[in-house]
């Protein structure tokens, strides 16, 4: 089982690609997310930065430019 951090993406100016998914430290950018599994707000730090995410544990795989995270 892996955990989620997920972001909107304030640079997508106009890219359907709104959703920033980080996973083990590599991001993926996605269209649409389908979380099927509890989330909870969690907040990681950047230099200096605070940022809030959305945090999830499960597995996740992208089809069709969605992600879809489950517990299975």
């Amino acid at each position: 089982m892996k955990r989620y951090h997920i972001r909107f993406n304030t640079k997508a100016a106009g890219s359907p690609f709104v959703w920033r998914v980080f996973e083990d430290g590599e991001q993926h950018l996605v269209k649409h997310l389908d979380i099927r599994v509890p989330v909870r707000d969690e907040n990681t730090t950047e230099g200096s930065e605070t940022k809030w995410n959305i945090a999830c544990d499960g597995y996740m795989r992208i089809v069709d430019d969605v992600a879809i995270i489950t517990a299975e």
